[in-house]
């Protein structure tokens, strides 16, 4: 066989296989529309029917979710200034928080968290989990 029908063929199978790839990592991939919350799961119109609202200042603008403080308290944490706050994404990423940072904070309905007056490191998107500890 020539270059002329070698190099076709080739790539006709490369792209096939790309193809599978694609495919089989779409379809193997997780989606979660609910957030654990003190070993609990709760479906984000669960979380935002217990929660009051809150609208908060960020360097970024105005952010509108519902309050962290709100709903630790009203899903029965005892003693929330005895607790840190551990808020993991899907992607692994995580960060603790303690009482007074918790107070300040917001949860997005696209499980964002945000933070007033604090870095952008504290930030956590896609919240599969809050653990507290």
């Amino acid at each position: 066989m020539g270059k002329e029908k070698t190099i076709p063929i080739i790539a006709i199978i490369l792209l096939l296989i790309g193809n599978f790839c694609a495919v089989y990592v779409h379809a193997n991939q997780i989606s979660k529309d609910t957030i654990t919350i003190n070993q609990e799961e709760y479906s984000i119109d669960q979380i935002f029917s217990i929660a009051e609202p809150k609208t908060i200042e960020t360097d970024e603008g105005i952010k509108s979710g519902i309050s962290l403080f709100d709903l630790m308290n009203k899903i029965g944490i005892s003693c929330p200034t005895c607790n840190k706050f551990t808020f993991k994404a899907k992607d692994g990423y995580q960060q603790t928080v303690d009482l007074e940072t918790l107070k300040t904070g917001i949860l997005t309905d696209y499980s964002r968290i945000y933070f007033s007056d604090t870095a952008h490191a504290l930030w956590v998107s896609d919240v599969v989990e809050i653990e507290v500890s």
